[in-house]
């Protein structure tokens, strides 16, 4: 069963904890201010949204201190703007086949800069990484690329597919606040593209990445192994 359904501000009834926690504050009043005023149409906005994905690879390649900061601050205007488009174009009723196909190139691409700067940054920095020589820790952010993308195409996580079957107390507690029981790729890039660049803990950001997209890798195949 989905819980992506969107309420009448456009926010989703349930969300992973990074969208509900540190994206919807941003991305919400941003959608009412363009969906009142008009600045802006769902296409110009998953544009934005496009360009600071893209701007996220030469900020992490630069691999520098500050830069590797700038591009988790890309990213997260990037995921952001990628709320704030389909919010908008559920407010304005210009939903489109082109629209959605957009919004999947924005995700792409703001995905695949961030991991192929991570690529560079590893190669390039003297100091931050945890691997000498051939500078083992590279590998690292190949493997959480791999993983993260067969992740997506197992689970239907672009589809709003997903599982959030645990019931009890604790589950209408985080319902009551929109959030999901299960993490989700939004929570799993936080880590990996905004909180690891931001405070320079690169390497355990992408151990954490690799951990958690691993964990939901395993929960996702039992979970098609024992469906009927």
């Amino acid at each position: 069963m989905s819980e992506f359904v969107a309420d009448s501000r456009g926010a989703k009834k349930r969300d992973y904890w990074w969208t509900v926690l540190a994206t919807d504050p941003v991305a919400l009043p941003v959608t009412r201010f363009l969906a009142k005023r008009r600045l802006l149409s769902p296409d110009a906005v998953t544009g934005l949204a496009l360009f600071f994905g893209l701007a996220v690879f030469p900020a992490f390649a630069i691999a520098e201190r500050w830069s590797l900061a700038l591009g988790g601050v890309f990213f997260y205007l990037a995921f952001v703007l990628d709320c704030v488009d389909g919010k908008l174009a559920r407010a304005l009723g210009v939903t489109s086949a082109r629209g959605a196909a957009l919004d999947a190139l924005a995700d792409g691409g703001r995905r695949a800069a961030g991991a192929l700067g991570l690529v560079f940054y590893l190669w390039r920095a003297d100091g931050y990484g945890l691997g000498s020589g051939y500078r083992h820790d590279v590998i690292l952010a190949a493997v959480y690329a791999v993983l993260a993308y067969y992740f997506i195409e197992i689970s239907g996580a672009e589809k709003g597919q997903i599982s959030s079957k645990v019931g009890g107390r604790w589950d209408r507690a985080l319902a009551e606040r929109r959030l999901l029981p299960n993490p989700g790729m939004p929570d799993v890039q936080a880590v990996v593209f905004i909180l690891g660049p931001a405070t320079g803990l690169v390497v355990p950001a992408l151990w954490v990445g690799i951990a958690m997209v691993s964990a939901a890798i395993l929960l996702t195949v039992r979970r098609r192994l024992r469906a009927p």
